[in-house]
């Protein structure tokens, strides 16, 4: 009776358990989910994962791929290269508008990530270059 009442407790708690592992996509990446991105592409920057680790991460999409492909990412959406011909062309679906909008997706986390490389450079107000002791210049 006492077991029977365990597993009952642990089977009424796993949807619970289930519900606090996974955690929602990022709003702002709630189209690239729709549209089945996510099954093979998983984006770092927001914490979306891949289902399968097929695909590489698109972080870094909008400089990854004129670097890979030799076009820029709208004409990528365009006109498709390698395997994502094949995707774009069949098993997923994508309007003018949700390529506009992945486009500007991609382009703000390549501005954004940017943007914090640039912050972390930057030296505070009042920050003074060291200079060379005085030791060190008489030698030269």
């Amino acid at each position: 009776m006492k077991r029977a009442w365990i597993v009952a407790a642990a089977l009424a708690l796993q949807p619970l358990a289930a519900q606090t592992r996974v955690a929602p996509p990022n709003p702002r990446a709630r189209l690239f989910v729709a549209r089945g991105c996510s099954e093979c592409h998983a984006i770092e920057l927001l914490k979306v994962k891949a289902q399968t680790d097929v695909g590489p991460d698109l972080s870094s999409a909008y400089v990854d791929v004129p670097t890979r492909y030799g076009v820029t990412l709208e004409r990528f959406f365009d006109e498709p290269r390698g395997i994502m011909r094949l995707i774009l062309g069949g098993h997923v679906q994508l309007r003018r508008t949700d390529s506009d909008s992945l486009v500007r997706l991609f382009r703000d986390l390549y501005s954004e990530y940017v943007a914090r490389l640039d912050s972390l450079n930057r030296r505070p107000p009042g920050y003074a270059r060291p200079t060379p002791r005085a030791s060190a210049t008489r030698l030269m």
